[in-house]
């Protein structure tokens, strides 16, 4: 796979999109890990701050994605607007005294969105139930408390029900993992127990089919405030 040209993403949004790993990501991944704050209560803190580690997990990548068509760990990137504001203060002002259509040709290229690394989702089969699959994600502290955790996981179970046919979706978070907890909740998720998770107590979330469908019929600001209000309720 060619490094210097990442693959085309096969899953977006207008903000958001997904595509394969490749390797010319192994150092956005690295830096990703070196932040405390992305480590923090994690549940399975594999050495990922390590260049040979990603690149062993990038090369895994590349080949099951070919092996197990609909699923993986998928790259995200948020299409953030490029601001560009001394630039557009002077050379929008010249063109638009000689060329009106230019300069808006030239304004809008520069203000259209970049797409830059934003961390990853992921729908994979469990380790303890392979036959079952898990949803999650792992972002860049710049992009909390935008929706992108949520926005992301309602395309990954649109693809998990819609295209794959599953029949229900796992999430797994640490106990004390409060974010992780609200955002499965707005997407539908139910607790189902509290086990052992590679060492870390772990709270089990599942959500089927049938339930999923009947929660996309409640509007997305009643789901939400029901998350929150499941927050306050449930212990730490």
């Amino acid at each position: 796979m060619n490094a210097a040209r990442p693959p085309d993403p096969w899953l977006q949004t207008k903000r958001l999109r997904l595509r394969e790993f490749s390797t010319a990501d192994q150092y956005a991944l690295v830096n990703m890990h070196k932040d405390p704050r992305v480590r923090a209560l994690l549940v399975d803190d594999y050495p990922l701050d390590r260049h040979v580690v990603t690149h062993e997990l990038i090369t895994k990548l590349q080949k099951f994605y070919r092996e197990h068509e609909g699923l993986g760990i998928w790259c995200a990137e948020y299409n953030r607007p490029h601001r560009v504001v001394t630039t557009l203060n002077t050379t929008v002002a010249d063109q638009h005294r000689t060329d009106d259509a230019l300069s808006l040709s030239s304004l809008e290229k520069q203000i259209q969105p970049k797409p830059r690394f934003a961390g990853w989702f992921n729908l994979m089969p469990m380790t303890e139930q392979p036959e079952e699959v898990e949803l999650g994600s792992r972002l860049l502290p710049e992009v909390w408390g935008i929706g992108l955790a949520l926005e992301g996981g309602e395309l990954l179970l649109k693809h998990a029900f819609n295209t794959l046919g599953r029949d229900r979706v796992w999430a797994v978070g640490h106990i004390e993992h409060r974010s992780v907890r609200y955002c499965v909740t707005a997407l539908g998720f139910k607790s189902r127990s509290v086990r052992e998770y590679e060492g870390t107590t772990a709270q089990y979330y599942r959500v089927d089919q049938e339930e999923w469908r009947a929660w996309q019929k409640i509007p997305r600001r009643d789901r939400q405030r029901h998350a929150v209000a499941v927050c306050k309720v449930e212990p730490s």
